[in-house]
């Protein structure tokens, strides 16, 4: 077996993830030159197999943080989708393969390693072991948008209806985003995740991701507009079958106006009209904690999942005492 890392046939790579009914975006060598391109990534698709055949598939991305954390310690390899393989012995060895060439280049590079599974993984029955990661229950909602939107809405309570509405009668409207509007767009979201002493993507990945994707129609951004000043916005990586709920951010001056929901049932009803099968919103919560964006998701009545979190630490001494650092910043 053969490992290939950002080296392989845009075709075949293509080919491969379309045999996967669930792949999104993440998988896609249109996202991969995203981060690719951006300040603070570092793509790594890590390829395993025989002659022109792919057996398996490591979409994995590292991720530069700004923390006073020093050197490679303030970065994360993520896998914002889960791998994926050939459900066979040989193709169970290429994961195998594939994810030890993603732990090297965690050892060197990063804090950590996590893969975010968008789907069951590993697969039932499988013989992978999986002892090295620690297990993290986070769960998701996914809506089937192949129900249609007359049954999604009726299965929304009347408050959350009512919320919906509520902008639009203020004078909000819903539309996409104009191009000359990337920058103040992108500004609403790092001033929620500042606001939050979050750490915030580097502003270049949306950027690129909208310059990459737009003309393919595989971005979607749009906004709440009150007044030409734009109160909220939300981000859709739509790819396959599947609406990926990217980002969003609400200006808190004018949360009665509840421009969150109104966008989501507007990206929602643009799934269904586009024939998508599932809007994906982008995670939930770890089972048994309370989070508020969690709470808000589970309004819109989408299938709660747990494909859960694996995450891989080098150094549990040096991750515990950064952990500890995040989590101080972020409680400030």
């Amino acid at each position: 077996m053969q490992i290939s890392i950002n080296n392989y046939s845009t075709e075949k790579w293509k080919e491969f993830i379309s045999k996967f009914p669930a792949h999104n975006i993440f998988h896609s060598p249109e996202m991969a030159k995203v981060f690719d391109l951006s300040d603070g990534f570092e793509q790594y698709s890590i390829f395993v197999h025989v002659d022109n055949k792919i057996l398996a598939f490591v979409p994995a991305t590292l991720v530069k943080i700004k923390s006073p954390v020093p050197g490679k310690y303030s970065n994360r390899l993520i896998l914002y989708a889960s791998p994926l393989y050939e459900y066979s012995d040989q193709g169970e060895k290429a994961i195998l393969i594939a994810l030890e060439k993603a732990k090297d280049i965690a050892k060197k590079k990063s804090l950590f390693l996590e893969i975010r599974n968008s789907e069951k993984f590993p697969a039932d029955k499988s013989g992978l072991d999986f002892s090295t990661y620690e297990y993290i229950p986070y769960q998701n909602y996914l809506v089937a948008l192949s129900s249609g939107c007359d049954n999604i809405w009726s299965s929304l309570n009347s408050s959350t209806r009512n919320h919906i509405r509520k902008g639009e009668k203020r004078g909000m409207v819903v539309r996409e985003m104009r191009e000359e509007e990337i920058t103040s767009t992108i500004d609403l979201l790092e001033n929620l995740y500042r606001s939050k002493n979050v750490p915030f993507l580097n502003k270049t990945v949306f950027t690129n991701a909208y310059n990459e994707l737009k003309n393919k129609g595989y971005i979607r951004i749009i906004v709440a507009d009150y007044n030409s000043k734009i109160i909220g916005a939300r981000i859709s990586l739509n790819y396959g079958s599947t609406v990926y709920d990217w980002y969003a951010a609400a200006d808190s001056e004018f949360k009665n106006f509840y421009s969150n929901d109104a966008l989501v049932w507007n990206t929602i009803q643009w799934g269904c009209d586009n024939n998508y099968k599932v809007f994906d919103f982008g995670g939930g919560a770890i089972k048994g904690q309370y989070y508020g964006p969690a709470k808000f998701k589970e309004k819109y009545k989408g299938e709660l999942v747990e494909f859960g979190r694996y995450r891989f630490t080098p150094n549990k001494v040096i991750y515990f005492f950064a952990n500890q650092i995040y989590n101080l910043i972020t409680k400030k």
